[in-house]
C-alpha cells in the first residue's frame, strides 16, 4: 500500500499544480482584460472631449457669426438714424442702436469665454492623446507578452497531462476512483495526518485509525472530509 500511497502523493502534486497553473492563466487573462478596460475608458472619454470641443467650436462660431450680424444690423440703424425725419424717429433708432450695442457685448463676452473654452478643452484632449498612445502601446506590448505567457503555461498543462497519465497508471483503479471522486468534491484528494490531526480539514483523527494509517499498510480516508490521509515521511 506504501507504493499506492506514494504514487496519490505525487499525483497530488502534479494535480495541484495543473490548477496552479489555471489559476495563472485566469490571471495573466485578468490582467489583460482590466489593461483593455482601462484602454476603451480612455477611448470614450477622448470622444467625450472630441465631442465637447466640436460643441464648444459650434458655439463660438454662432457667437462670431452673431456679432458679425449685429455690426451689419448697428450699421443699417446708424444710416436710418443719419436720414431721420424728425426727433420721434431720431430717438427710435438711438434706443435700437443702443440695444444693439449691449447684444454685441454680451456676444463678443460669450465668444471669448468660448475660446477659452476651446482652449482648455484642446490642451486637454492632446494631453489625453498622449496617454491614450502611451496607453495602446503599452497595451500592445502586454498582449504580446501574454500571448507568450500563456503559451507557455499551457505548454506546462500539457506536460502535467502527460505526468497525471503516467501517475494513474500506477495507481490501482479503485483507489484511484476514491480520489477522484474527493477530488471534484473537495478540490484536494490527499492530506498529511501529523499528530492525529488532518491537515486537510484540520480535525482530529481517532487514535486507533491514526495508528492504523501510520503503518501506512491500507488506505485510509480523514472520517471527517474523506481525504486520503498520509502518514509523516511516508517516503521513508
Amino acid at each position: 500500500m506504501r507504493d499506492q500511497l506514494l504514487a496519490l502523493e505525487e499525483l497530488a502534486k502534479s494535480d495541484l499544480a495543473w490548477r496552479q497553473t489555471d489559476v495563472q492563466i485566469a490571471e495573466v487573462d485578468a490582467h489583460l482584460a482590466a489593461t483593455r478596460s482601462d484602454v476603451d475608458r480612455i477611448r470614450e472619454l477622448l470622444d467625450r472631449e472630441r465631442q465637447q470641443l466640436g460643441d464648444a467650436q459650434r458655439a463660438r462660431q454662432t457667437s462670431v457669426e452673431e456679432v458679425a450680424a449685429i455690426d451689419e444690423k448697428s450699421t443699417r440703424s446708424k444710416r436710418r438714424q443719419e436720414v431721420a425725419r424728425n426727433n420721434r424717429e431720431m430717438e427710435a433708432m438711438s434706443r435700437e442702436i443702443e440695444v444693439l450695442k449691449r447684444e454685441r457685448e454680451e456676444r463678443t463676452a460669450e465668444a471669448a469665454r468660448l475660446e477659452e473654452v476651446v482652449a482648455t478643452v484642446q490642451k486637454q484632449l492632446a494631453a489625453h492623446e498622449e496617454d491614450f498612445k502611451g496607453l495602446t502601446e503599452m497595451l500592445a506590448k502586454e498582449e504580446s507578452d501574454a500571448e507568450a505567457q500563456r503559451a507557455e503555461l499551457l505548454a506546462r498543462k500539457e506536460s502535467f497531462q502527460v505526468a497525471r497519465r503516467e501517475l494513474t497508471s500506477k495507481v490501482q483503479p479503485k483507489i484511484l476512483q476514491i480520489y477522484q471522486v474527493v477530488l471534484n468534491r473537495r478540490g484536494t484528494a490527499v492530506a498529511d495526518c501529523r499528530d492525529g490531526i488532518c491537515r486537510g480539514c484540520y480535525m482530529a483523527t481517532p487514535p486507533q485509525l491514526y495508528n492504523v494509517m501510520l503503518r501506512a499498510e491500507k488506505l485510509i480516508q480523514c472520517p471527517n472530509c474523506q481525504r486520503v490521509l498520509l502518514p509523516p515521511n511516508l517516503s521513508r
